[in-house]
């Protein structure tokens, strides 16, 4: 049986150059997460440091970049869950929580023109590598991506960035 895989595909008006920037620039990446996110110097083999409080500092949660083309195609390994996820997914047992942290993911940011030149830019965003379909961590990415994502759409269509005053 396949592994389980969260896919989304959105259009965005912008250009394939912009959206990479977008998925690689720390300061446009905090803009649209909130002051959350992943920092590299994104070439192939570098690890993916993650800031997973906006008043934190950037970690090292053993991600690494697969594949990094401008334009076109960003891919990394994807962090274990955490200790602040063990209260956040509600783990009832040491357990069911030693198994979900050995857990490994990756994903990938595919770039294209869309069809019809007006739709823009298609971005398609394949999160798979999964235990399973009960994945704590599949759970939480498919929620987050399509938030995280909305907002990037915004952010780069010249909408408000988060960290705008009001």
């Amino acid at each position: 049986m396949d592994k389980p895989a969260f896919v989304y595909a959105l259009y965005i008006q912008t250009t394939a150059e912009e959206l990479y920037r977008a998925l690689t620039d720390p300061g446009l990446i905090r803009s649209y997460m909130g002051g959350y996110g992943p920092e590299s110097t994104w070439e192939v083999g570098a690890p993916v440091r993650w800031k997973m409080d906006p008043d934190g500092e950037f970690e090292e949660v053993g991600q690494r970049v697969l594949a990094a083309e401008p334009g076109r195609r960003l891919a990394y390994t994807w962090h274990t869950l955490q200790p602040m996820h063990r209260q956040m997914f509600d783990f009832a047992s040491d357990e069911e929580w030693d198994r979900a942290v050995q857990e490994r993911s990756k994903v990938a940011f595919d770039i294209e023109p869309a069809e019809d030149p007006e739709m823009g830019i298609r971005l398609t965003i394949t999160h798979d590598g999964f235990d399973g379909p009960d994945s704590r961590m599949l759970e939480g990415v498919s929620e987050g991506w399509v938030a995280i994502l909305s907002t990037l759409k915004t952010l780069l269509e010249g909408g408000k960035f988060l960290d705008e005053p009001a």
